[in-house]
């Protein structure tokens, strides 16, 4: 029994006598890296060490972040101004684009993405021309991106960029939500495990809205940044720590919320869940599932028409046990452009119908800062990255409506909104929305584009209409080919970090159909299919938001429900989560984070997500597969929801662009980057893993723990809290281990992100220059120089011609 139990390992494998060595296989092996998250470099060894030493300047020396020439320069149409970064060293070598190619690459991207933000469908022939640039560009956009990767890897110091103000501020905020830990049990038992992939085959999953059940709070007034303008985001600690106060909890857990125990007893939902749970179950990503995080649940009986059911009250995720300076900025940030780009003076917010005409508390003009921009409030057109800035009317005097005057704003979903009106406040701008079906790509004052078509420099540049991208709408339709499909760049079930260090390539990869060379039905092939598959993704994508199925029935009245704290907003909704058959429905409460009234008087509310750029003098970096499918998720939460992504420069707080998304939007530009099967909507899956399989568990009501660490793949610990002090798991002492003002150190591999190829910095547009490309060949004015002497050496030639064949005659 004894040698039955006995292990024999095998002797070390002789390196001398093995294919190839240890050394060989790390420094080689595509396994290796992907296993190990290790980006593997094409690069020679010698071109490493010249962009190494390129990287690093001229002198030779280490740069610095902050003392990188920054200087002011002219936007397109002399409309304002925008910012210019210097880069930390000079680029290698020119590009194989001239200024003119790299000006029709750049319109095709911004028109692209437009028409995904404007929900049209695009010209073929810049899909064509992204395509064919793509080829072309193949070698100079892995070249940038390596360029970039290594000035990055040789001062690994610009991640730990961290500013005194941020670093209190979020230090005092870590602190009080880790005080908070001892609110729950401290000893805990494992009980289970459950998983993070679903156990059936998904066939069909989906998850619907049924009805929006109760909205209370007020919700602050959106200020739109100008297209153009240079300003920094804010980051004085007392002015932001007396809007939102680092010691004070940003909401009250769903196990303690009183509203939502009283509309789980009322409308029967199995799981009582907040949009930041989901959120953080939506952001861990597979295979590897290296999100770690801890999420308290209390099961509860209620008595619904009679019957004891058990309801599962999932809380928000506990507070991470450690945070790096990237991660540390992210957090600061998103309160610093919250503060800055909304309004809650008392003239300007909104409040849901029923909440009170005002909460009992007094109001001062000296609690909340003034307006950032003290001029014209900017029309949303103005997001739209290239469109024409356009202030708003002097005429429109009020953005409020008077006390006890309810608008209408969404008959479809029920939304009302209520705003209040001060006396001593006559005037007040009204923030309105443009209709975006109007928008064009313009350069000037008369909302037209000039473009140069073709690949010669000799073509004439041609105005865009604004109704150019509505003339694909005459094409003639193809019949469907199941054959052309759109297909991935990148391979299914990468990791989260192989995706944010993956280089996506802007566009379709359309299948040519085979035949004979100069056939005649190949271009229109080509053509067909790009429209094919332009069509099936607008529709895939482009889908209704989701609304009440029965419009009929009126929401819960405010007044009998507790309201919540100053300045914030709560909505109730219950969603339908339905897999094959199977289904659960959930009461899923969320917030935004401000709100306007458009022209039209439609009610739109926004989230407000920044985006800390640590390479921006090469242009925007690309989202993680974890930002994709947590602002997908966010919105899909919030129907009639939009996101306002803010771009900031990581080190000084400049302001460098405004973007503005819907869930359909991103579902769009990630298939037309990523493919069609990176969908957001997946995440789905795991939502569906981990609620279903809580409600597979029957467990008993108490109070319970989700447990998932780094390195514990697809599997979740369940834990039973328990009053014995010789559990396995002690919470309360973990937290209190936790030192807030220790910043984790990460390697520049997990830090550093790809650049984006589609996102198109407003710098970039002024200076017509794609994203991923060197200077061009030649600067604009000598090549308009070169082509006028040309012309002139044409004319001339042609006249000598003529001349000696008339001496002939």
């Amino acid at each position: 029994m004894e040698g039955f139990l006995t292990i024999n390992w095998d002797k070390a494998v002789d390196e001398s006598s093995s294919f190839f060595s240890r050394d060989v296989f790390d420094n080689c092996s595509a396994a290796f890296h992907a296993i190990h998250g290790i980006p593997q470099s094409p690069w020679p060894h010698d071109e490493q060490g010249s962009m190494k030493n390129n990287s690093r300047g001229a002198s030779g020396k280490t740069w610095s972040p902050c003392h990188l020439k920054r200087i002011a320069v002219e936007s397109v149409g002399g409309q304002g101004k925008t910012l210019k970064i210097q880069p930390p060293a000079p680029f290698p070598r020119k590009s194989v684009l001239n200024v003119f190619e790299q000006k029709d690459y750049l319109f095709a991207i911004i028109r692209v993405m437009r028409s995904f933000m404007i929900a049209i469908p695009a010209d073929a022939d810049d899909f064509i021309r992204i395509k064919e640039m793509q080829i072309k560009l193949r070698d100079e956009i892995q070249e940038f991106q390596k360029l970039a990767q290594t000035i990055m890897e040789n001062n690994p110091s610009a991640y730990l960029s961290l500013n005194p103000g941020i670093a209190r501020y979020v230090n005092e905020m870590w602190e009080t939500q880790l005080a908070s830990v001892h609110l729950y049990p401290s000893f805990y038992k494992l009980i289970g495990n459950i998983i993070l992939v679903p156990k059936e085959n998904m066939i069909t999953l989906d998850m619907t809205l049924e009805r929006t059940v109760l909205e209370l709070g007020r919700i602050p007034c959106q200020i739109f940044p100008p297209l153009n303008t240079l300003i920094k985001i804010q980051r004085n600690y007392k002015i932001i720590n007396n809007r939102y106060p680092a010691n004070v909890l940003e909401s009250e857990q769903m196990s303690n919320d009183e509203n939502a125990v009283k509309l789980a007893t009322k409308y029967g939902v199995k799981i009582v869940v907040s949009a930041k749970a989901l959120r953080s179950l939506a952001g861990n990503v597979g295979p590897l599932f290296r999100r770690s995080w801890d999420i308290p649940f209390t099961i509860k009986e209620v008595n619904f028409h009679g019957e004891v059911n058990k309801v599962i009250f999932i809380d928000e995720p506990l507070p991470p046990s450690e945070m790096s300076a990237v991660e540390k900025n992210a957090l600061f940030n998103r309160m610093a452009i919250k503060c800055q780009f909304s309004n809650v003076n008392r003239s300007r917010f909104f409040v849901y119908t029923g909440s009170g005409k005002k909460y009992e508390y007094s109001e001062s003009a000296d609690e909340v800062p003034g307006d950032i921009f003290s001029s014209d409030n900017t029309d949303l057109d103005s997001l739209e990255t290239f469109g024409i800035e356009k202030r708003a009317s002097s005429s429109s005097k009020i953005c409020t409506l008077k006390v006890g005057e309810a608008q209408q704003v969404t008959p479809e979903t029920g939304n009302t909104a209520e705003a209040i009106e001060v006396t001593d406040v006559e005037k007040q701008q009204k923030p309105f929305e443009h209709d975006f079906s109007t928008a064009t790509d313009s350069d000037s004052s008369e909302m037209s584009l000039v473009i140069d078509t073709g690949s010669e420099c000799g073509q004439s540049p041609r105005k865009r209409s604004k109704n150019a991208s509505k003339n694909i709408k005459s094409h003639k339709k193809f019949p469907n080919d199941t054959s052309n499909t759109l297909t991935s760049i990148g391979t299914e079930n990468q990791t989260d970090q192989q995706n944010k260090n993956k280089v996506p390539e802007p566009g379709f990869k359309v299948p040519i159909r085979t035949g004979k060379i100069g056939a005649p039905n190949t271009q229109a092939s080509l053509l067909s299919d790009i429209l094919q598959n332009q069509e099936k993704m607008m529709q895939s994508h482009r889908k209704p938001s989701p609304k009440n199925t029965d419009s009929t029935t009126s929401k819960e009245n405010p007044q009998e429900y507790t309201k919540p704290k100053k300045d914030e907003n709560l909505t109730y909704r219950i969603w339908n989560l339905q897999a094959n058959e199977k289904s659960i429905r959930l009461l899923v409460r969320s917030s935004v984070d401000t709100a306007i009234v458009t022209s039209s008087g439609e009610f739109r509310t926004f989230l407000m997500i920044p985006k800390t750029e640590y390479q921006p003098w090469f242009g925007g970096e690309c989202l993680s597969t974890r930002e994709m499918n947590e602002q997908w998720i966010d919105l899909h939460l919030r129907p009639e929801c939009k996101l306002v992504r803010i771009r900031l420069d990581a080190y000084t707080g400049d302001f460098l662009m405004c973007e503005q998304k819907d869930a359909a939007c991103l579902e769009a530009e990630i298939s037309f980057q990523y493919g069609t099967h990176n969908k957001p909507a997946n995440s789905l899956q795991t939502i569906w893993a981990v609620l279903s399989s809580l409600c597979d568990l029957n467990l008993s009501p108490g109070q319970f723990l989700l447990r998932h660490g780094f390195h514990d793949g697809m599997c979740i610990q369940v834990w039973e809290s328990t009053g014995k002090e010789s559990s396995s798991l002690d919470l309360h002492k973990i937290y209190n281990e936790i030192d807030p003002t220790a910043n984790a150190v990460r390697d520049v591999s997990e830090n550093w992100s790809a650049l984006d190829p589609c996102a198109v910095f407003p710098i970039q547009r002024a200076l017509n220059r794609p994203p991923l490309t060197f200077e061009p060949t030649e600067d604009l004015k000598k090549t308009q120089i070169k082509r006028k002497a040309d012309g002139g050496k044409k004319k001339n030639t042609k006249k000598k011609k003529q001349g000696a064949a008339k001496d002939k005659l």
